[in-house]
């Protein structure tokens, strides 16, 4: 091997030992050393959007008529927005409620068309069905829509419509008016005595003097 030849010898071990550093750079950063399309692996974590207070199952709070008064019962729905909870209350209490004197008075049939919302105030529309109460019946009719209603904490008033056309409404207090509140049928609850008397159950009387003790600070 001539002289040159000898000079050349550390050229190409050094540039052999590159070409294997490199190698292992590549293995150990986890990519092949061949030409092969491989798919890289993506860590990825999703944040899962938390449920919104009106969406899931969930119990919500109904009025009924039972005597001359208006009672709470809790109902397991499917969400509480309103239009749940107030298409829920069109329908009839169960057998086992029947048995124990709660009744409706919303006319059998009365449909929601609609429910809107306008800060504290929403406005119900519902079906002609509703204009087949009249007198005391009606007044308890109303007073289980505004009720149940106002268990939402922002609804503070509500506002009818039948068939889309609005129509005023009578308060207990107030006479004739097209905007009702808790306060107009707070003296539909029943007190403390007439409850007993009513015979309900436990669970709704612990519910109906929670909601008496809040009307009264409300509508003193």
């Amino acid at each position: 091997m001539t002289r040159a030849g000898h000079r050349g010898l550390p050229s190409l071990l050094a540039a052999a030992l590159a070409v294997l550093v490199a190698a292992g750079s590549l293995a150990s950063c986890g990519l092949a050393s061949d030409d092969t399309p491989r798919a890289l692996t993506v860590s990825t974590t999703t944040t899962q959007p938390s449920a919104s207070p009106t969406s899931g199952g969930t119990a919500a709070v109904l009025y009924y008529v039972a005597g001359k008064s208006l009672v709470p019962l809790n109902r397991n729905l499917a969400d509480r927005r309103p239009g749940t909870v107030l298409n829920a209350l069109l329908e009839p209490p169960g057998d086992v409620e029947t048995g124990r004197g709660v009744t409706t008075a919303i006319p059998n049939g009365t449909e929601l068309r609609g429910v809107t919302a306008d800060g504290d105030t929403i406005e119900v529309d519902l079906g002609s069905d509703f204009e087949n109460v009249a007198g005391p019946g009606r007044q308890q009719a109303i007073g289980q829509i505004v009720m149940t209603a106002t268990e939402f904490p922002e609804v503070r008033r509500v506002r009818f419509r039948v068939d889309g056309k609005p129509v005023q409404v009578t308060s207990l207090t107030r006479g004739d008016t097209s905007v009702v509140t808790e306060c107009d049928f707070a003296e539909l609850l029943p007190t403390a005595e007439q409850a007993r008397d009513l015979d309900l159950d436990p669970a709704v009387n612990q519910r109906l003097a929670l909601r008496r003790a809040d009307v009264e600070r409300r509508c003193a």
